[in-house]
């Protein structure tokens, strides 16, 4: 039987004066189900110690009371790891001199914009943050953070930018060709190594 070619995760929205492009963030069950598994002892955890503190025994109480603090934050930083897992996308917005890069999951977890004029050396570099086996307590990527690497990255003085997650190489040279196409990118915005293979 003949394979359909893969038509991406990416939804490009072609506008008169921008580019939107958005990814879904890419689902790693493995994470999904340790969090969710850990959510049940967090709350199990959360609920006794508030219990032990408002009996008001004083040793244990003052020892618990910054015990629940530091649950607290861990179990709201797991909630909103799995809420980007399950419902975030990553949207990508490039008019004529910036870039902008939104996480969002119900509302804007976090944006940055660029100014394109400054954005030197665009590539694709797969480093395998991608990959399901290196995304979990490897030295790549934090499963706790938003930022699941991508594909696409380019230097922005001293730091190196990456974007467009859980997409493969194909996509991401598709969308670079698009920004390209669109004018938002010329040549002097690409890497010599990148020239040949992306334009």
């Amino acid at each position: 039987m003949m394979e359909t070619p893969y038509s991406g995760r990416a939804t490009v929205n072609d506008n008169f004066d921008s580019i939107e492009i958005v990814i879904p963030s890419k689902k790693n069950w493995f994470i999904i189900l340790f969090m969710c598994a850990w959510m049940g002892g967090w709350v199990m955890g959360e609920f006794f110690a508030i219990t032990s503190i408002l009996k008001g025994e004083t040793f244990s109480n003052l020892f618990l009371v910054f015990w629940v603090i530091g649950w607290t934050v861990g179990g709201l930083f797991v909630i909103r790891t799995l809420v980007w897992n399950f419902s975030g996308h990553e949207i990508i917005t490039a008019t004529s001199g910036q870039l902008t890069i939104i996480k969002k999951a119900v509302i804007v977890l976090k944006s940055k914009t660029y100014d394109l004029n400054s954005a030197k050396d665009f590539r694709i570099l797969d480093d395998g943050s991608n990959d399901i086996f290196s995304s979990f307590g490897g030295r790549r990527t934090n499963p706790w953070s938003l930022d699941n690497g991508g594909l696409i990255r380019f230097d922005y003085g001293m730091e190196t930018i990456k974007f467009a997650g859980g997409i493969s190489e194909a996509e991401a040279k598709s969308i670079l060709d698009k920004l390209k196409d669109k004018k938002y990118l010329s040549s002097i915005n690409f890497s010599k190594e990148a020239i040949n293979t992306i334009l």
